[in-house]
């Protein structure tokens, strides 16, 4: 399963669940026939960096408070330089990817900066991650605006938990735009604070809008709770629903087995999998 949600990866994927056909090609089953392709693909782009986007941020957020940090276990690529001012009650941290191209672990070349703000009390049970981006892409995307994260040191489960306030504007390198709100929260079941990234696991809950310039909206809704593995690229579990004008739909990713296959059912009850 695909290591987030927002790698959905295939394009025909997207065409069936994300994108929909005009109303007189609707019919009792699946038609991917008229579907629009392109519109999918930007939708991938999308939610393909919004997932790199928090993966950065809480590297950036973890590698700084990492009690036992060091070069030998930092969850930030070298190519990344790090720049942190004290106020007498706040922190900033800057996160400077250059202007050449920085490669993190998902392959992916990031550009541009991001900035983080919080007070200084890391101790205390809830902490507020304020954040912005500057020149930031993305491989050939930019993505611009800020975010707010909340940090829960010991949820309900004595785990960790970020929840975060997405609110962006993406501009692809063709000068096309859309947008991206709503939330997400990360609850972080394994592998806490032991300086290894590559073991760690998250549960995925929330919601969230893309809206595009001409008027078209994609709505996605985390029904049971997604499965983040650091160790595989597919998400393993969990159940999304997905809202299209024309059509809706739920996609389901599985037991748990690291693989790239989904389930995608739609509103009549129909199956077909999907090859992530």
């Amino acid at each position: 399963m695909k290591n987030n949600i927002f790698k959905f990866g295939l394009i025909a994927f997207f065409s069936v669940v994300l994108i929909g056909c005009d109303s007189e090609e609707l019919t009792d089953q699946l038609n991917i026939d008229g579907i629009d392709s392109e519109e999918a693909a930007l939708t991938a782009k999308i939610d393909d960096g919004s997932e790199v986007l928090s993966d950065l941020t809480l590297q950036g957020f973890e590698d700084e408070e990492n009690l036992t940090k060091g070069p030998n276990n930092r969850f930030l690529p070298d190519c990344a330089t790090v720049t942190v001012v004290l106020t007498s009650t706040s922190k900033n941290v800057t996160i400077d990817f250059g202007t050449e191209g920085c490669e993190v672990r998902s392959g992916h070349i990031i550009k541009g900066k991001i900035l983080m703000s919080y007070e200084i009390n890391i101790e205390a049970m809830s902490l507020v991650i304020n954040y912005s981006l500057e020149d930031f892409f993305i491989d050939d995307v930019q993505f611009a605006g800020s975010r707010t994260i909340t940090r829960l040191k010991s949820n309900d489960n004595s785990n960790p938990e970020y929840t975060m306030n997405l609110d962006f504007t993406i501009t692809f390198a063709d000068g096309t735009q859309a947008s991206r709100t709503g939330n997400k929260t990360r609850e972080w079941i394994e592998g806490a604070f032991n300086g290894n990234w590559g073991d760690n696991v998250f549960l995925i809950t929330g919601a969230w809008q893309t809206n595009f310039a001409n008027g078209n909206t994609h709505s996605t809704t985390i029904t049971t709770p997604l499965r983040r593995e650091a160790s595989c690229r597919f998400l393993v579990s969990g159940v999304v629903e997905l809202v299209r004008t024309n059509f809706s739909g739920s996609l389901d990713y599985g037991d748990g087995s690291c693989d790239n296959k989904a389930v995608f059912t739609n509103a009549d009850g129909e199956e077909r999998e999907i090859l992530l």
